[in-house]
């Protein structure tokens, strides 16, 4: 969606209503030029990440394969930021 930024000033809540109920890209135009994109958030902080995790009930196996997938990805990590 295309959205002035007089429409952005005149009707911010609408336009929010459509990036966010409607995953739509709002791209703000100033003098018929693209000025700003709004797009919803995706993912989640870490700190929510594992709040939901804690409130997860996993099993002894789910727990071991989540474990083991968490340390491949830390060692993934570790090694890309060697370079």
């Amino acid at each position: 969606m295309k959205a002035s930024a007089t429409k952005m000033a005149n009707n911010s809540k609408q336009v929010l209503d459509q990036v966010v109920n409607h995953n739509e890209m709002a791209e703000v135009q100033r003098h018929g030029k693209t000025v700003a994109v709004i797009r919803r958030k995706v993912g989640v902080s870490g700190e929510e990440l594992m709040r939901r995790l804690r409130s997860v009930r996993f099993t002894d196996a789910e727990r071991a394969q989540l474990t083991k997938a968490m340390a491949e990805g830390a060692k993934t990590l570790t090694h890309a930021g060697s370079h």
